[in-house]
């Protein structure tokens, strides 16, 4: 199985502002799991923390292979929920990995 994960920054990181954007991001995000062949399981999370080095959200995925995963990447609903969360979004960081 492969693991996509990707932490976002979200651009009002205030209590309230973050948590609007979360949602944001779980209204694109979640659908997906649904609507993208290949998709065996999708998170969308927000850190509970108030540590201002800490990402504010997490998207995981899981897929049962890397061309499952590069599939999902170029879905069409993919592409539209990225541009969706784009303006909520300042920065990502991204993990893929081979759960084993």
């Amino acid at each position: 199985m492969i693991r996509h994960i990707v932490l976002f920054k979200l651009t009002d990181r205030s209590p309230h502002g973050a948590a609007e954007q979360v949602e944001t991001l779980r209204s694109a995000l979640e659908p997906l799991a649904a609507s993208v062949p290949g998709v065996l399981g999708l998170r969308v999370s927000a850190d509970t923390t108030s540590i201002a080095t800490h990402w504010d959200a997490a998207l995981e995925t899981e897929h049962a292979s890397w061309e499952d995963l590069a599939a999902y990447q170029a879905h069409p609903e993919h592409r539209r929920a990225v541009e969706a969360i784009d303006p909520v979004v300042t920065e990502r960081a991204v993990v893929d990995y081979e759960v084993t």
